[in-house]
């Protein structure tokens, strides 16, 4: 039985990357089931399978972008002891050009704009901060606990990272270019660091 469950949850993975490279290259009205079979090279009946409407694949889509982005948060974090070095990693991480290519910024603000109509998109990108947001605020307590920072609000801290995290990830791709993302991240990561670790 479990074996069936990893082989769905695998076709599953594989729909959601090809739906999210169709929907950055057609947007989510032009992202039709039988363009995503196309892609894969099957038939749409295989997709209808796994998802019975393409609303249904984006409620999904927001879920396959967080376990992303969890995935290479954690992954470089997990086994680091030292709170300063953890730290370093994690804003690296995150203000880094791997997060930002991580997904396709089309597919991610194709979700965006449904949240604004569709209730349920809009409770999964609200999942997506809120579980960002609580990654933070552990980080941040683990670096109070040691003394790295010394006076904090960990909830606003974590709003305002991820505040400058977005506005980045936005402005990115208003002006365009992995060098200039590149040395502006490590700019506000800098600053970031500063404001966290203030005496």
């Amino acid at each position: 039985m479990a074996r069936t469950k990893d082989k769905a949850d695998i076709r599953k993975f594989e729909i959601l990357e090809h739906f999210q490279q169709v929907l950055a290259k057609e947007g989510f009205e032009g992202a039709s089931i039988a363009k995503i079979a196309k892609q894969m090279g099957t038939h749409p009946s295989l997709l209808i399978h796994y998802f019975s409407t393409k609303e249904e694949m984006i409620i999904e889509l927001v879920d396959f972008i967080l376990e992303k982005y969890e995935s290479m948060a954690l992954q470089k974090s997990r086994e680091i002891l030292n709170p300063e070095q953890r730290l370093n990693t994690l804003l690296d991480t995150i203000f880094g050009v791997d997060w930002i290519s991580l997904v396709d910024s089309s597919a991610f603000y194709a979700c965006y704009y449904l949240s604004f109509r569709n209730r349920k998109v809009k409770e999964r990108l609200e999942k997506l901060y809120k579980r960002f947001k609580e990654y933070l605020v552990n980080e941040i307590n683990l670096c109070v606990s040691e003394g790295l920072i010394k006076e904090s609000d960990p909830e606003k801290d974590a709003d305002f990272i991820i505040s400058l995290v977005e506005g980045l990830s936005f402005y990115r791709n208003i002006t365009g270019g992995k060098q200039k993302y590149r040395e502006l991240g490590s700019y506000l990561k800098e600053k970031a660091l500063q404001i966290l670790t203030k005496s």
